[in-house]
This record gives C-alpha cells, sequence and structure tokens, in this order.
C-alpha cells in the first residue's frame, strides 16, 4: 500500500538541513556570550592597600615626614572631552593638578598650537611656561587612569602608582619613568643608525636627524633606550639642567616638523633621558626599580614564580581570541579560568611585595646595585 505524500515529507528533510546548523550555531554563540566576559584584574584586592587601613588612617599618614614638605604638580596632557576625576582620588600631600588641553585654545593651560606631537608638546610647553615657577617635583601622566602600559604590578592603576611613588627617590633620582617594563623598550630598543622603516619601531629611521637637530649635536648615541611611554616624575634641577630657550627649541622642532603627530609624540618618547640626565640609555632592573621606586620588593622566589605567571598569561591572552574560542569552546573556558587564577596569584605576590617593602631596612637588604641584576 502506497501512502500519498503530504507537504511536510516533502519540505521537513531538506529545511533540517539549514534548522539544525542554525540551532548549534546559535548554542555555540550563546555559549560564547556567556563566557565572554573580561577577566577581572586586580584592582579591588590591591586597591584597599592605599585607601584606609583598619585604624581609619589613609596612605597619606605612612608617607615618610619629609614626604609631607615636598611640593608637587601634576601636569596632565588632556583632550576637552577627556574624563580626569580619577585626580581628585589622588593622596599626596601639597599636590597641584594642572590640566593642559591639547584641543581647546581657550582652556587656562594649553599647548601653542592644537593637536600636535602628542602629550610632547604639551610638557615642553608647560617647562618653558612654568621654568622660574617649578615645583621640587613635576609628575607628567596622560588622561587615562587605567593606561595599557601601565603594568599589572602597578595594578594598571595610575592612582595606585603615584600613591606608592617614593618622592624621597625621586628627588635623589632626578628623573623617573614611571613604567619599569623593559618590554619593547630596553636594553637597546631604538638604533639611530637605522635608516630603514620597522614595522614595530615607526619612529626609529627618524631618531637621528631629529636628535640631532634638536640638541644641535655632532655626535648622536647609537642606542636610546628606556621603559616607554612618557609618563614621568621630574625634579626641578633636572629640568633646569637645560635652559629655558632649549624647551621652546623643543616645541619649535614639534611645530615645523612634517612628521605625523604620532611619530613626533614617539620621538620624543626615546629623549627625556637625554633632555634631563643626559644619559641615552635608561634601565633599571625591574624588579629593583618596583621595589626602590614603589616599595613593591619581592623575593628571589616570587620573582621567578611572577615571571613564569606572566609569561603564561600573555600566552593564554592571544589564545582568547573570538575566533579561538569559538574553535575550541571548552578549551576557551578553561582558558579564561586560567588567566582569573593567574591574576589572583599576581594580587597575592604584590600584597606580599607591598608588606615585605614597607622597611627601609629590608628593601636596602633586597635592592643592592640598581644596574645589577
Amino acid at each position: 500500500m502506497t501512502f500519498a505524500k503530504g507537504p511536510c515529507s516533502h519540505w521537513l528533510p531538506c529545511c533540517w538541513k539549514f534548522i539544525l546548523p542554525a540551532i548549534i550555531l546559535t548554542s555555540s554563540f550563546i555559549f560564547l556570550l556567556w563566557n565572554w566576559r573580561p577577566v577581572p584584574q586586580i584592582q579591588n584586592s590591591l586597591q584597599d592597600g592605599h585607601k584606609n587601613d583598619d585604624d581609619g588612617k589613609s596612605h597619606v599618614n605612612s608617607l615618610p615626614t619629609d614626604d609631607r614638605n615636598i611640593t608637587i604638580n601634576l601636569v596632565m596632557a588632556t583632550l576637552s572631552g577627556d574624563d580626569i576625576s580619577w585626580a581628585e582620588n589622588i593622596r599626596i600631600p601639597n599636590l597641584n593638578v594642572i590640566r593642559y588641553v591639547s584641543d581647546d585654545m581657550k582652556a587656562l593651560y594649553h599647548p601653542p598650537i592644537p593637536n600636535k606631537g602628542r602629550e610632547a608638546l604639551i610638557y615642553h610647553a608647560y617647562m618653558h611656561d612654568f621654568y622660574d615657577h617649578l615645583p621640587d617635583i613635576t609628575i607628567f601622566t596622560h588622561a587615562d587612569e587605567t593606561p595599557w602600559h601601565m603594568e599589572t604590578i602597578l595594578n594598571s592603576s595610575m592612582t595606585f602608582a603615584l600613591q606608592h611613588l617614593d618622592l624621597n627617590e625621586v628627588l635623589a633620582k632626578q628623573y623617573f619613568n614611571l613604567r619599569v617594563s623593559w618590554e619593547n623598550a630596553c636594553p637597546n630598543w631604538i638604533n639611530t643608525t637605522k635608516t630603514m622603516t620597522d614595522s614595530g619601531k615607526l619612529e626609529e629611521m627618524y631618531m637621528h636627524e631629529a636628535f640631532a637637530e634638536i640638541f644641535s649635536a655632532d655626535e648622536v648615541p647609537e642606542i636610546l633606550a628606556g621603559p616607554c611611554c612618557s609618563q614621568f616624575a621630574v625634579t626641578r634641577d633636572a629640568i633646569r639642567r637645560n635652559p629655558r630657550s632649549q624647551y621652546q627649541i623643543n616645541m619649535d622642532w614639534i611645530i615645523d616638523t612634517d612628521l605625523d603627530d604620532f611619530i613626533s609624540g614617539r620621538v620624543w618618547e626615546h629623549m627625556w633621558p637625554w633632555l634631563f640626565k643626559g644619559i641615552a640609555v635608561d634601565c633599571d632592573v625591574e624588579w629593583k626599580a618596583y621595589c626602590k621606586m614603589y616599595h613593591i620588593c619581592f623575593s628571589p622566589e616570587s620573582r621567578v614564580r611572577l615571571t613564569n605567571l606572566e609569561d603564561e598569561k600573555k600566552y593564554l591572552e592571544q589564545k582568547t581570541g573570538f575566533l579561538e574560542g569559538f574553535l575550541d569552546l571548552l578549551g576557551g573556558h578553561r582558558d579564561k579560568k586560567r588567566l582569573e587564577e593567574i591574576n589572583a596569584i599576581i594580587a597575592a605576590e604584590v600584597e606580599k611585595a607591598l608588606e615585605r617593602g614597607k622597611t627601609q631596612e629590608r628593601r636596602m637588604e633586597l635592592l643592592g646595585d640598581a644596574y645589577t641584576s
């Protein structure tokens, strides 16, 4: 007996060819969305370390007495739309915030022309404008409280970094780049003899000519190296190491150069150590700089552990892109869990390092010579 074919028997098999893949793809997408959350950073676990102690005393009260007499300007290179309200939370005695606005020539503080040379033009404008009225220390930063180049060890936070910065050490050192990491920086990042474009260092081929022109130098250092990214603390004496006219020269070069704004700003990233200290390479050993300048002091064992964790973290972060997660749902989930574990371990190690760095005696025991490993 044969049965007449109804409409379902004609379209159902064909339809399911589309429905089944759609169900699978939709389920996979929902799974990815469920797990596609940012890996928690260590912000909360470290922030309390410089807010309030159990006895109600703020981080200010833990500063050395001498620090209370140090005058500081925080110079911020911003755009008019930037939110810098985070600066209100910085608890440093005698801190004076000076906001330069690059795209508003009616702002109280602004560079000579708008949107040129990124933060570099603003920094030189400040040093020229305030040359005769400088505080003990000037700290130069961008507008972002959590810039990508502020290391995990520093809680990826400008507030955290500035509130742990040893101001007396800054006075002794004269110039200190707030970022410590050697990544894409030390010990020999820029070679001024290179004349070919390097995709990772677009400014390199222009460094020799720029250095020679700005500093009227017959001889240009072959190697320029130091941590990136144009956020630093510098003393009055270091700024006045140069005559005021040098800062006008620096501004004129940025204004007159035909280089792209991005390149001219990057050129200056590599010349701050020379400007303030007359040195071409400024590469402190990383863990010693953390200890001496921020009082974050790791033991030999914890340094090894952190190095391994940071390497694993970079590897996992490269794997957790959307495509990789889609192709390996279960593996991607495991990677995210592991990243959470790594961040928690790093946070715990930093807490121990802060405790270890509380006393001068312990820091000196760990430090030794800041330029040796």
